[in-house]
């Protein structure tokens, strides 16, 4: 087995991602790095990237979920143990492949092993029993959410290492959804309505092949973005068509015309809100990687505009301070966000940081790159326990710990390790001779011909050092992302000064680099209260026979502040707020924050936190007091050291980024 593992780990440092870039008509303006090339991630986000492999990963009961997959008895309506396989798979070749990781990558290879042997010899590889499943219902309802997964796990597994048996696994799971659906077979109906009856319904509970009828056949179309990732592999154009199929048939399966009106999110008239009575944000996200694929492969502009149309009306209405999207695992009307509740759900994180990923290889518009940022630093590491590595399920700007930390496996805990091992695939990217540094945390970059390494303590402090390891003999163009919130970044290349450095933009630095040089860069970072934007009391409720949760809003007699440092969101945290004596203090009715005074900085209070921490002024029931402000990336510590933990469903501890003023 060590042999195995020792050639697996080799070809992908030795052929890098298989290119899939033939058979596209539209070249990536930034193509991903081999996540194979990144090395030694440090900083707070690199300890907790550590907590995920050493602790999640290697310690995740995947036996049992394996062989939920070979026993194949599945016949529920429930999908959380079925889509755990392929999320994990594909998290652990990732993590382990990047960290050198023997042991977790021997798990890894026995876990694939048993998994493609398990596959039936007509293809099919979820865990819905033989006997549930024939020929007027081939899948269950779940099987093309569950699946989605699956098949990526195959497809970057193969693209990282070259194992042929991954390619054929998953080949042979798209023919067996090529055998079962498209014209004149089964089709994507999210209930039993068809034409013209289905039109401007409202749909609730279940249907036999396209997941949640509420999702109006969204969660069936979703696997048009992996059986077109196949295509781009093979270059079989079946799967080319057949993806194209499932697009060009969601307005009919819908029966809202919710693809076509995508073009008037693009144009403004509408919002996403306005596509269909329920838009689940995970689900969208997920459909608009397959578009964004298919305009990739065929140059179809209107699935760039159409997605781009989205994108920017969910970040203009529905994004959050930390990055964060989705409310109630849906999008609201008009700039609704309620800062608690069932908020940013771990699953929406992982799709929209793919889907922003994808549109800035596609456009190389910094501005993805900013909104990656943002949710990285704030928002994917508040939802990890910083004890176990478990993701919660959702993660409000301002609520209360550890209630939420402790559930599943499910969606949203296999959904917070695939995003935290897919993070070193988003700092860099490449294109010909040039390469692009899209996120600054402390790393080395490892290519062939040129190394580099990251140093500083970023985004902790403001400066940070690039220093040339080993160059080609002739330029190498470096493509520095300034952030647009930092308006006076500085660059300097051994200690010379450049000039042209813009804020939202790249800055170029095409040289003749020598092992030695280093570019220093700040990133000035300012401290400031600020204030909410759009605010108002929401109060939610739920349709007749509908469990989605919705939201309605009322006046709010005054606004809440947030502290800001660059891209950093910080949070009132009571486990830091001892002398309060109140851990699970109501924010709202007890204190106040002096906004007028900013806040004087102080240590950490622990070494395994991000920090650095601010001391406010501020009020609890009148009484004047300090209170003790950290980043909200900091949120998963659940607990004080040398103290007795709290209850794991407690709301011990309360905690928010949105304070009111004095």
């Amino acid at each position: 087995m060590k042999k195995t593992i020792t050639i697996i780990a080799a070809l992908s440092l030795a052929c890098g991602n298989i290119s899939a870039l033939d058979y596209d008509k539209i070249p990536l303006k930034e193509e991903p790095v081999n996540i194979s090339t990144i090395k030694n991630i440090g900083g707070f986000i690199g300890d907790r990237m550590r907590l995920n492999r050493n602790t999640y990963l290697k310690h995740f009961p995947i036996e049992k979920y394996v062989e939920f997959i070979e026993a194949r008895n599945h016949k529920d309506w429930d999908w959380t143990r079925a889509e755990q396989h392929g999320k994990w798979l594909e998290s652990a070749y990732l993590s382990a492949i990047q960290a050198d990781d023997k042991a977790l990558l021997d798990k890894a290879e026995t876990m694939l092993h048993r998994i493609i042997s398990s596959q039936e010899r007509n293809g099919y590889l979820g865990a819905t029993s033989a006997e549930y499943r024939n020929e007027e219902r081939p899948v269950r309802g779940m099987d093309a959410y569950e699946l989605y997964f699956v098949f990526h796990a195959l497809a970057s597994v193969y693209e990282q290492t070259g194992n042929e048996q991954t390619l054929h696994a998953a080949e042979q799971l798209a023919d067996y959804y090529l055998m079962y659906f498209g014209p004149g077979k089964h089709e994507f109906w999210p209930s039993d309505f068809r034409e013209p009856d289905n039109r401007q319904r409202r749909l609730a509970g279940t249907s036999d092949f396209a997941g949640h009828s509420v999702h109006y056949s969204w969660e069936g179309t979703l696997l048009c973005d992996p059986v077109a990732r196949l295509y781009e592999i093979t270059g079989k154009k079946k799967y080319l068509q057949w993806s194209k199929w499932v697009v060009d048939n969601i307005d009919r399966w819908s029966g809202w015309d919710s693809f076509s009106r995508l073009d008037s999110v693009a144009s403004g008239y509408i919002t996403v809100y306005d596509l269909q009575p329920y838009v689940h944000s995970h689900t969208f996200h997920m459909n608009f990687m397959g578009f964004l694929r298919l305009y990739r492969i065929t140059g179809d502009a209107s699935l760039l505009r159409k997605v781009q149309g989205a994108w920017d009306d969910i970040a203009k209405r529905q994004m959050y301070i930390t990055g964060g999207v989705s409310v109630a695992e849906h999008y609201e009307h008009g700039h609704v966000k309620p800062i608690s509740g069932h908020i940013v759900e771990t699953c929406a994180t992982m799709s929209w940081m793919q889907l922003t990923q994808s549109l800035l290889e596609l456009t190389g518009n910094t501005k993805y790159a900013d909104a990656m940022e943002r949710l990285m630093i704030n928002h994917v590491f508040a939802g990890q326990d910083a004890a176990t590595g478990v993701c919660r399920y959702h993660t409000a700007p301002n609520g209360v710990k550890p209630e939420g930390y402790f559930h599943g496996p499910d969606c949203c805990t296999a959904s917070g390790h695939r995003v935290i091992s897919l993070l070193p695939t988003f700092l860099y990217a490449k294109k010909g001779n040039k390469l692009f540094v899209n996120q600054y945390l402390p790393s080395e970059y490892k290519s062939k011909d040129f190394v580099m390494t990251v140093s500083g303590n970023y985004p902790e402090d403001e400066d940070l050092h690039i220093t040339i390891d080993k160059a080609p003999r002739k330029n190498k163009e470096i493509n520095l992302r300034i952030p647009s919130w930092c308006e006076n970044a500085s660059v300097k290349v051994n200690g010379v000064p450049v000039n042209n450095v813009k804020s939202g933009k790249y800055l170029t630095l095409d040289c003749k680099w020598n092992p030695g040089d280093v570019i220093d860069i700040t990133f000035p970072m300012v401290l400031k209260w600020v204030k909410r934007e759009n605010h108002s009391r929401t109060v939610a409720y739920t349709l007749p026979d509908s469990p989605e949760i919705l939201f309605r809003e009322e006046k709010a007699d005054r606004t809440p502040y947030a502290l800001v440092k660059g891209p950093v969101i910080y949070s009132l945290d009571m486990v830091w707020n001892k002398s309060i004596n109140n851990d699970d203090a109501n924010f709202e009715k007890d204190i106040r924050i002096d906004t007028s005074v900013l806040p004087s900085r102080i240590d950490a209070p622990q070494s395994n936190m991000l920090g650095p921490a601010y001391k406010a002024k501020g009020q609890y029931k009148g009484k004047e007091v300090e209170l003790t402000m950290t980043p909200f990336a900091n949120t998963g510590i659940w607990y004080r050291e040398g103290e007795d933990k709290p209850a794991e469903w407690s709301d011990a501890f309360s905690y928010g980024i949105w304070l009111y003023g004095k």
